[in-house]
């Protein structure tokens, strides 16, 4: 049916121009880099990397700064101590400071890798691509099947532009790795924006297979099954993350995938919840509307439409008052 798959295809569009005050369902899709600092991953060279690294964990960096201070002391070119001097520098907000430890640290002992996947990340934000591809196939020479090497690489490809060599990198990781379910959410995100949808739905299916009950992930997770044209799995999806966590936006992109799946008492149930959670929210108002209008109530379906247009943002209120005038010629 032609009208399915057109206000289907505007889903993201209109949720996002309509949004208004209401609260957001989930963040942007997750990517496994640039990280935040992994300070458990390298291994302590003694006592006093041993003792820094708990006192990061604690929060306490003055004891950590003393007990590496004291590492570097007996061993300058200790590279876990340097490692974890720049973890304590860039949780202090000193990234210049930090990358100059990595950079030392990778220097003294190239299987340090966690300081290559560190500095990575750094140049990643600053946008140095070039600079943390070099430093990642360092330690990829080191640890050819770390995972977070080939998803940190993959994510400095992605930025660059090279999105075949990005996926090749985060194929390798998910095959190493398994059902995380963020590498497997950014792998399928990426391979939809590379048109394989097929491919893109599998590997969503996996990271929701792995998402547990963060309903962030299980948004987003959602949100990309839907334009991955997975409808069931999409509701499914958005099943868990309603039950964690009730919210219209989510009513609404699961609203729009039961339509897709021709359950339209489902979907048209899933609009008037997100009505009643927010009143306001004009999404929820204009896809009622289509929901009626595809049951054959234009008087109903009109009445929402204007809803929509008197509260929505100036797209999508365009696009209701449209819809508004198409419904009343109906009637």
């Amino acid at each position: 049916m032609k009208k399915r798959c057109r206000w289907g295809v505007a889903m993201c569009l209109l949720v996002a121009a309509g949004c208004g005050g209401a609260k957001t369902a989930e963040p942007a899709a997750p990517t496994p880099g640039p990280s935040a600092p992994a300070e458990q991953r390298a291994e302590p060279a003694g006592p006093e990397v041993n003792r820094a690294v708990a006192s990061i964990k604690a929060g306490d960096f003055k004891s950590a700064k003393a007990a590496l201070d004291k590492a570097l002391q007996k061993n300058p070119k200790d590279g876990a101590a340097l490692y974890y001097l720049g973890v304590l520098l860039e949780k202090q907000g000193d990234r210049q400071g930090a990358e100059q430890k990595y950079k030392e640290a990778i220097e003294a002992a190239p299987e340090v890798v966690e300081a290559a996947v560190n500095l990575a990340a750094i140049y990643t934000e600053q946008k140095k691509y070039d600079d943390a591809i070099a430093v990642l196939h360092k330690g990829l020479a080191k640890r050819p099947d770390d995972p977070e090497l080939h998803a940190n690489m993959a994510f400095a490809l992605d930025a660059k532009g090279d999105k075949t060599g990005a996926l090749a990198e985060y194929e390798r990781a998910v095959k190493v790795v398994g059902d995380n379910a963020q590498l497997r959410l950014a792998y399928g995100q990426l391979l939809l924006e590379s048109g394989n949808k097929v491919k893109a739905a599998s590997e969503l299916r996996g990271a929701l297979g792995a998402a547990g009950s963060d309903r962030a992930l299980l948004a987003t997770i959602g949100r990309l099954l839907g334009q991955a044209g997975s409808f069931a799995d999409c509701v499914a999806a958005l099943d868990k993350a309603v039950g964690a966590g009730d919210d219209p936006e989510l009513r609404v992109r699961r609203g729009v995938c039961r339509h897709e799946l021709k359950d339209e008492p489902g979907a048209k149930s899933d609009f008037e919840a997100a009505i009643k959670i927010d009143p306001k929210f004009a999404p929820a108002h204009y896809y009622l509307g289509e929901s009626l209008m595809a049951t054959g109530n234009a008087a109903a379906a009109a009445k929402e439409f204007d809803l929509a247009a008197a509260t929505g943002k100036p797209e999508l209120a365009n696009r209701a008052k449209a819809r508004a005038q198409a419904a009343r010629k109906k009637k």
